[in-house]
């Protein structure tokens, strides 16, 4: 029961994580949604109207997900700043390892 309830904490932490790294970016999510919209509502040539879709959507996308990762990255190494030194030792010897 205990570890159930474990779970259901680290999903609803990570969800939160996640959605602060978005709120985080919503500037960048703003314009991306505003200049797709632009293109789908001024180009009229279709082989053009998706690849400049395909193009901006995927640079704001990649855009997007760097920033979460590094904010994600932060937070994790926040946590792992708080562990006793031997469990930290641990945790930075297996990012280490993962590294490689």
């Amino acid at each position: 029961m205990v570890e159930v309830i474990l779970n259901i904490f680290a999903f609803f932490k990570s969800l939160f994580l996640l959605l602060r790294a978005l709120l985080k970016n919503w500037v960048q999510i703003i314009i991306g949604a505003f200049i797709l919209i632009l293109i789908f509502k001024f180009i009229d040539t279709i082989w053009l109207k998706w690849f400049l879709t395909a193009m901006t959507g995927g640079a704001f996308f990649y855009s997007i997900y760097d920033n979460i990762n590094l904010y994600v990255q932060d937070k994790a190494f926040e946590a792992v700043k708080k562990l006793d030194p031997e469990a930290r030792e641990r945790v930075m010897k297996k990012y280490e390892e993962r590294k490689k």
